[in-house]
């Protein structure tokens, strides 16, 4: 969800002047609530010091790419293995 965020506030940026406005201001943690950052998240970006706003969102990008990476992803097993016939799965390692 975290990049999805960032994706998000990147565009809106292009679109709406009062993110950059909000950035040069110092207020850069009021729009990223809005966006969806988690409070952890949330607290590490405004924490980031830059002088543009591009430098910000590359910083940004490694701040929520790390965070992503330390988080563990569930991992589901597919809907399509209840609708394979039997002999497609015979040769295949199954686990309980």
């Amino acid at each position: 969800m975290s990049m999805q965020s960032l994706n998000q506030l990147v565009a809106r940026s292009i679109i709406d002047p009062g993110v950059v406005q909000a950035f040069r201001a110092g207020r850069i943690g009021d729009v990223l609530g809005e966006v969806g950052f988690t409070p952890d998240l949330q607290a590490q970006l405004t924490g980031i010091e830059c002088d543009s706003w591009a430098e910000f969102a590359v910083i940004s990008y490694r701040h929520v790419r790390a965070a992503e990476a330390q988080a563990p992803r569930l991992q589901f097993p597919s809907p399509l293995e209840g609708l394979l016939s039997a002999e497609s799965q015979a040769g295949q390692e199954q686990v309980a």
